[in-house]
């Protein structure tokens, strides 16, 4: 097929099936509109092409160049685009699924309300590129390359992230959902609202990192190294932190309950009007540490030592304290009240009417 026939059968809305127009070149072409099939462009030039409500579907654009082009309302599916060159292209609500950019070239694109879906893109480099209100779903990622990138209300969902290149990444309201980051070096990365929930950070380093109104509900940091991290506000509800390094952290007014604390570091650390609720922090360091207002109720603490941090109306309500040290500790802490402690453990379901009438 020449381009010419390409150029009428798009014009005309005829679906273009079985096309072979490897290595041609295409710059600067205009498609709008139309229906491709399972054709070929391994090697073709579209470099400053503008393609505008273009569906894609089984094609070949190994080796292809599209840099520097503009796309709008294009969809993809199931293609072949191993090596394929994107730099500076602009995608703007477009599509891609089941199809392979592996060791493709996204450098400086601008992607806006566009979705990748169970797309492979291992080994693709990122670095520059940004995401706004987009989502790469389920996606292969190994190795890929995001140095100096700008997240912005996008997402990333169940992807192993342990190899990718993140110096310099940018995030702001970000959900890196059921992510694998595990042992990754994070630190002093702006992460600021990133939800990640479900996310396994394990031994990872995100000390200096700004986590503000992060979301770690559910997360695994089992070792991880949060030292002078930035994160008020942050929530970690039901996260794992055992033996997790939280010094000189601030984590005022963040959410621990029901979280897992056991063995961690949080000397110097300022939790103010932090909630403890129900979670587990035995043997915990909290040496210097700022609590005022922090509430620690039913929270289990036992062997934790807080020496010399600071109270102020610090609520151990119902706490398990057995084997703390509280040495030196400055302020006013707020214990059991056992009117309190009674109505707690009321349970309507258990109560037996008089004279079995209900």
């Amino acid at each position: 097929m020449s381009i010419d026939l390409l150029l009428q059968s798009v014009d005309h809305k005829f679906p273009v099936r079985e096309a072979n127009l490897d290595g041609q070149m295409l710059s600067g072409l205009s498609l709008n509109d139309g229906v491709v099939l399972s054709s070929s462009f391994r090697g073709s030039q579209f470099t400053r092409a503008r393609l505008t409500g273009m569906t894609f579907q089984d094609c070949d654009f190994t080796g292809a160049s599209f840099a520097d082009g503009c796309l709008e309302k294009c969809i993809f599916v199931g293609c072949r685009a191993g090596r394929s060159d994107w730099r500076r292209a602009r995608f703007t609500q477009s599509t891609f699924m089941s199809s392979d950019f592996s060791h493709s070239n996204f450098s400086e694109t601008r992607f806006s309300q566009t979705t990748a879906m169970r797309c492979v893109l291992d080994q693709t480099t990122l670095r520059g590129a940004t995401l706004s209100q987009s989502a790469l779903m389920d996606c292969g990622l190994a190795d890929v390359v995001l140095d100096n990138a700008t997240l912005t209300n996008a997402a990333i969902t169940q992807a192993d992230l342990r190899s990718a290149q993140l110096t310099g990444l940018h995030c702001d309201t970000i959900l890196f959902s059921e992510c694998d980051l595990s042992e990754r070096d994070l630190s002093g990365l702006m992460l600021a609202r990133a939800n990640l929930s479900g996310a396994k950070l394990n031994r990872t380093n995100l000390s200096g990192a700004d986590l503000s109104g992060a979301v770690l509900a559910g997360a695994s940091l089992v070792g991880a190294d949060l030292s002078s991290a930035t994160a008020p506000n942050a929530l970690f509800v039901r996260a794992n932190l055992q033996t997790a390094r939280l010094r000189n952290a601030n984590l005022t007014q963040c959410i621990f309950v029901e979280a897992c604390l056991d063995g961690c570091d949080l000397s110097g650390t300022t939790l103010a009007m932090a909630v403890f609720t129900r979670a587990s922090a035995k043997f915990a360091l909290f040496a210097g540490a700022d609590m005022s207002y922090a509430l620690m109720h039913h929270a289990k603490v036992d062997g934790s030592d807080f020496s010399g941090s600071r109270f102020l109306r610090t609520d151990f309500h119902c706490a398990s304290t057995e084997g703390s040290l509280f040495v030196t500790q400055r302020g006013s802490a707020l214990h059991t009240v056992p009117e309190r402690a009674v109505a707690e453990l009321y349970d309507a379901s258990r109560v037996i009417p008089l004279n079995g009438v209900s």
